[in-house]
């Protein structure tokens, strides 16, 4: 299996499509050209390759089909309303066909792709997140967040991890060569083995801490890498296949093998857009975490030294500090990620002013947050601007320290004028307190 390099790369947006979607190939995969994010009425779902790379599939999850290279498109649900979201989709053997699976288990089969069965009338314990073929193509199995399984056809059951507690979901199923036995990969990168699949190594296993998206075989079964969600590529046992993170926004959603390699599924994180509650500045957090995480990747930390950043506000007045508080609207004990800040006699403040050179990566408007910019100094560090009244910069442009990126103002979930200011490393919070010099 051929060695892909790390290529790094930097894409900056602001208000972008959740139907956004991109495929990108390592090993000795190739793309066939990349999905019109006008004609995809619902985000992407799932994807899936013929076995030999000559093409491949994404399903949206309204359950559209579209079909690169030399996958031809055999059906799909257009037109159909669905119970629940296409989350997983797989080839068949023959590549004159494919299934669809929804969260609930319902199965969709198109072409030469036969119908074994589904869990569509059961009541699930969790969602299923994802399907696997037998070589024969005569039978599949689904795999729920839980690492239930449940197998159709001539697959075999070989044992789930749905009577264990675990740490995180699983989010991958993988057979082996043989089709007797197969892997379970967890969010985390730990690894399941059932049947006559072996262990050659795990995320944690390694250190990592990240989130991953998927596993890679190698041809013989003797080992297999595993795809993180900023797109690094670790190997184990005999693969090979490994390259760095990448700095790109859109996470590594799903991947499909095809040939000796794989072609990765990326997908624009949607921006939270449920009903103001209680939960939303935990969703918003989440976002922003994801966006930074993704979007830094590539780069080297940095430590950040005391009073090393600037003032956000010419005349700062500090309301509420970084840490444990009574919320303001909601009333309950939470975490608050930053610090707010006003201008002087209650004032708004006027401007919000960079702390540090460095580049706007987004400007989206946020349930709780309101309207936010986002700046990225590198070195993974990261400033947030929130409840702004108005943005004054645009996403990818640069900026120094002291320039103004909005106005103040009360948007979002508020209770008056203010800047709630985060500081993040490595893309999470910490009390920006020790590092702001302030007048």
């Amino acid at each position: 299996m051929s060695v892909v390099l790390a290529v790094a790369s930097i894409i900056l947006f602001s208000g972008t499509s959740a139907s956004a979607v991109k495929v990108e190939a390592v090993g000795t995969a190739f793309t066939y050209g990349q999905p019109d994010s006008e004609l995809m009425s619902s985000a992407a779902g799932a994807m899936t390759a013929k076995s030999d790379g000559s093409g491949y599939w994404l399903a949206t999850t309204e359950g559209s089909v579209f079909a690169f290279g030399q996958a031809l498109h055999f059906g799909d649900m257009t037109n159909t309303v669905l119970n629940q979201p296409i989350v997983g989709m797989a080839a068949a053997p023959s590549g004159n066909g494919y299934w669809l699976v929804a969260s609930d288990g319902g199965i969709f089969s198109f072409g030469d792709a036969v119908f074994y069965g589904s869990t569509g009338a059961l009541t699930l314990n969790s969602p299923i997140v994802g399907m696997a073929t037998t070589t024969t193509g005569n039978g599949y199995w689904l795999v729920a967040a839980d690492g239930g399984v449940f197998s159709y056809g001539d697959a075999q059951f070989y044992g789930s991890t749905g009577a264990i507690t675990l740490n995180r979901p699983i989010v991958g199923m993988l057979p082996t060569k043989s089709s007797e036995g197969y892997w379970l990969l967890a969010d985390d990168g730990g690894i399941f083995t059932f049947g006559d699949a072996h262990f050659y190594g795990s995320g944690p296993g390694k250190g990592f801490t990240d989130p991953f998206a998927g596993m890679i075989p190698t041809a013989d079964g003797s080992g297999y890498a595993l795809v993180h969600t900023n797109g690094r590529i670790t190997p184990f046992g005999s693969s090979s296949l490994q390259r760095g993170a990448l700095c790109d926004p859109w996470p590594v959603t799903d991947l499909s093998v095809a040939g000796e390699g794989a072609v990765l599924l990326r997908a624009s994180s949607n921006t939270p857009t449920d009903a103001p509650s209680e939960n939303s500045a935990r969703m918003d957090t989440e976002y922003l975490q994801s966006l930074i995480f993704h979007s830094q990747s590539c780069q080297s930390p940095e430590t950040l030294l005391p009073m090393s950043l600037g003032s956000p506000l010419l005349e700062p007045v500090t309301t509420s500090s970084y840490g444990w508080r009574r919320h303001p609207i909601w009333g309950a004990i939470s975490m608050h990620n930053g610090i707010d800040f006003i201008g002087p006699n209650r004032t708004s403040g006027g401007s919000a002013l960079a702390v540090r050179d460095g580049t706007v990566l987004s400007v989206v408007d946020l349930v709780a947050y309101g309207k936010t910019v986002i700046l990225d100094h590198g070195g993974q560090l990261a400033t947030v601007y929130g409840h702004l009244k108005e943005s004054l910069v645009v996403a990818g442009e640069a900026v120094s320290m002291g320039d103004a990126v909005g106005w103040v103002g009360s948007t979002g979930l508020s209770t008056g004028p203010h800047l709630h200011l985060e500081l993040r490393v490595g893309s999470r919070a910490i009390d920006p307190s020790p590092y702001l010099l302030l007048p």
